[in-house]
């Protein structure tokens, strides 16, 4: 099977930063499948990657790598980690991600990228994305041993900060906002709740099953088809009605059901 590779990063597309790091793993993975989860996570904000790789490793192949450069510490002492489960390959820094997912993801341990020499990684100074990380990926999808790399790391011991935090028993975060305008917030539902009190301002937004349980125009608030919180307006833009995007936070009740905040 040829490597499967996803990549997330806060580069945008602006510059060649995507490019370059492609480039790098296609020179070593000529044949390799690289598939773009996202390059517009807020700069600096590892836990927002969080959500979204919940979502693709659900859906990628078996042994799937994902290398993920959200790096507020490139350059500093942060260690660059290998990341490894039951089915999941990761390469990422230690910047509380790595912590975060450890609560997600069972049997979870990590690698400090610590044997440079072994796989040709380079600790440049702004741009370890595609001088560290991008070899590392390249040396796990051709199936070397990661123990080579460097020693296993204790998860206690991993960075727990990471932005936002908050600790209001009802606040949700929003993680994205999507290009039709739908607000996600940081709750995943497993079973759907059996009510939801969410109240922006003056408004009160009503819980429904489906889009249409709302008139055009008008806001709701669903779980949608990842199991995500999510505010709608039908057949419009809830940010553009309402301002609400990444990095604020919505207070929400909610009743029944089973899930779990993502912060």
């Amino acid at each position: 099977m040829k490597p499967f590779i996803t990549f997330t990063s806060d580069f945008g597309l602006k510059d060649n930063y995507v490019a370059s790091v492609k480039a790098v793993l296609w020179s070593h993975l000529p044949e390799a499948l690289l598939l773009d989860v996202t390059h517009e996570i807020p700069p600096y904000s590892p836990a927002y990657v969080l959500p979204h790789l919940l979502d693709i490793f659900e859906r990628c192949p078996k042994g799937a790598i994902h290398l993920v450069v959200v790096d507020p510490g490139v350059g500093g002492h942060r260690r660059p980690l290998a990341g490894m489960s039951d089915n999941i390959f990761l390469v990422l820094a230690d910047n509380g991600l790595p912590f975060l997912l450890s609560g997600w993801i069972q049997n979870l341990r990590f690698i400090h990228l610590s044997e440079l020499q072994i796989f040709g990684g380079c600790a440049s100074a702004t741009f370890q994305g595609r001088d560290l990380f991008a070899p590392a990926v390249a040396y796990l999808a051709n199936g070397n041993d990661p123990a080579r790399l460097g020693p296993e790391i204790d998860v206690a011991s991993l960075e727990r900060k990471a932005h936002p935090i908050r600790s209001e028993k009802h606040q949700i975060p929003v993680w994205n906002v999507d290009r039709f305008g739908n607000i996600i917030l940081g709750y995943r539902a497993t079973r759907p709740p059996e009510g939801i009190k969410l109240r922006l301002g003056e408004r009160d937004i009503p819980y429904v099953l489906r889009y249409q349980g709302v008139s055009s125009g008008q806001l709701g608030c669903l779980v949608n088809s990842s199991g995500w919180l999510e505010i709608f307006c039908r057949e419009g833009s809830a940010f553009e009605l309402t301002g609400i995007g990444v990095g604020d936070w919505v207070a929400a009740r909610i009743t029944g059901g089973e899930g779990r905040r993502l912060l």
